[in-house]
């Protein structure tokens, strides 16, 4: 559901952002979210795909998405067309995946009435909610994920039981999720225990890096299951008050909040 007070987003400041460097037509497709890999190469090699308005029937083609015009059966994707930051209230119970090939729904399903491409950047699993954004433009979808940003993402979690000091502690510091796997140190605070969910505890989790389901297996790890579990946070951009299926475009130098802390 799009919110009524959406605005489109402008340009970034020069120098905000890395530039991509040039990719495969075939991979800027899957990145863009248009298709995937294997499919954009039907795509190219029937004649669908134009690049800077001639067209190409080389997957391996290479391009720079942030300055090569790419159109698809005539419509225009990528950072050309002017870029678009998008941030979702993901629901429980979505994807995130443009098709599941088990027929789940998917976050796309929550962004019905977007007429533009665009692609998730990170994910979030099938049972978490919160903050998820997307975006056409591959130079911000890799500073987002990259391990060196150190971007922060803040998770509210619910667990099971009661964390003592020494176990906050031990997430603080990293936990040791097997085969050599060590986390990196985390802000960790108890916000306390409802009276209408007995038995649970919700924490409030910052972390700087993205591994997969990372929240759920420190958690498990330290004996706290995760019974419920929100990104509310990436860098100083929260959910404000969007509900789960809700999405807005960001407004003109908002996306930059992404990277504050």
């Amino acid at each position: 559901m799009r919110r009524p007070d959406d605005v489109r987003a402008g340009p970034a400041p020069r120098g905000a952002l890395r530039p991509a460097g040039p990719i495969s037509l075939a991979r800027a497709l899957s990145k863009l979210g248009v298709c995937s890999r294997r499919e954009a190469e039907r795509w190219i090699a029937t004649g669908r795909v134009r690049v800077n308005g001639q067209e190409e029937r080389s997957p391996r083609r290479a391009i720079d998405p942030s300055r090569d015009r790419v159109d698809v059966d005539g419509r225009r994707i990528g950072d050309a067309a002017g870029r678009l930051v998008i941030v979702l209230h993901k629901p429980v119970g979505l994807v995130t995946t443009r098709v599941d090939p088990a027929g789940r729904p998917t976050v796309y399903e929550a962004l019905r009435g977007l007429d533009r491409w665009v692609f998730p950047v990170g994910r979030l699993d099938r049972e978490t909610s919160g903050l998820l954004v997307f975006t056409n433009d591959v130079r911000l979808g890799r500073q987002l994920t990259d391990p060196q940003s150190h971007v922060p993402r803040t998770y509210h979690a619910r667990v099971r039981g009661h964390p003592d000091a020494e176990t906050l502690q031990a997430l603080r510091e990293g936990v040791d999720l097997g085969r050599g796997e060590l986390t990196r140190p985390a802000l960790v605070r108890a916000l306390g225990s409802p009276r209408s969910e007995p038995g649970g505890t919700w924490l409030e989790i910052v972390l700087t890096e993205g591994r997969k389901r990372q929240v759920r297996r420190m958690c498990a790890r330290v004996g706290h299951e995760v019974l419920e579990l929100v990104r509310v946070r990436i860098g100083l951009l929260d959910l404000g008050d969007l509900s789960p299926g809700e999405w807005r475009e960001l407004a003109p130098g908002a996306a930059e909040a992404l990277f504050r802390r």
